[in-house]
């Protein structure tokens, strides 16, 4: 959207939900203003607002959180995402071939988001929580989403992203990064080596929509002792067959 189009009332109402998304207890009045640098009395205003219509609540110290509007609009949304019923089955027979977490996502503002998972046989947490937002450039759903997305629309996501070391893996040079997504469009396939989580690597296969985009991925994440490993190379396979028969139902 245009800076000049952006209805600036709007823009802070959905800055609150995002602060208020982003911590982990109600927030005061105070902490907010704080935190936004804006007027108490304007942070009232936008949230009396928002309480209205039941997007942000209080609890009984008069502290705010986000409101029960916003899961209803969130299982609306869900509900209406074919994908994630159309993937599941083949969510739950990964997993259950490989023993590993498998996930969906999709790319939104420059970074992932989980949209559906199975877990590993072991329990360990390893994939990301559903609604969880992960970066583009050191995750093997972000490299593979840079890879296939237009050259204008990658360029302008990356002006936007800072590749920030989140291991001594990671990728951190705009060089290295464009070598690695022209290998990923030739193999048909992204990999993640350690590069987010120490110990942890995935792989991640493009879900081709009707247009040829690729709106969503799939992969398998797991504490795989190396990539070339028989296990890892197995799962490669089975993740890039899974995303062409996902793909052939959208």
């Amino acid at each position: 959207m245009q800076e000049g189009k952006i209805i600036q009332s709007v823009a802070k109402a959905m800055r609150l939900l995002d602060l208020l998304a982003a911590s982990e207890r109600p927030m005061t009045l105070a902490e907010i203003s704080t935190q936004t640098g804006w007027p108490k009395s304007t942070v009232h205003g936008l949230l009396s607002t928002m309480r209205e219509f039941s997007t942000v609540a209080q609890d009984s110290d008069g502290r705010y959180m986000l409101g029960i509007r916003l899961f209803e609009y969130g299982c609306t949304l869900s509900n209406s995402w074919t994908i994630i019923e159309i993937a599941k089955p083949f969510i739950q027979h990964i997993s259950y071939e490989t023993g590993e977490a498998v996930f969906l996502s999709i790319l939104d503002r420059g970074e992932v988001i989980t949209l559906d998972r199975a877990d590993n046989r072991t329990g360990l947490n390893t994939a990301a929580e559903v609604g969880c937002r992960l970066p583009i450039h050191c995750t093997s759903q972000g490299k593979l989403f840079l890879a296939y997305m237009p050259e204008q629309e990658r360029k302008a996501v990356l002006s936007r992203t800072v590749l920030a070391p989140y291991t001594p893996l990671t990728i951190t040079t705009p060089e290295q990064l464009q070598r690695e997504l022209v290998e990923i469009r030739a193999q048909g396939y992204a990999i993640e080596n350690g590069e987010y989580k120490t110990g942890l690597r995935s792989v991640s296969a493009p879900i081709f929509d009707q247009n040829g985009a690729v709106p969503y991925a799939i992969g398998i994440i797991g504490m795989f002792r190396q990539i070339e490993s028989e296990q890892f190379t197995r799962a490669t396979q089975i993740v890039v067959e899974t995303a062409k028969k996902i793909s052939k139902f959208l």
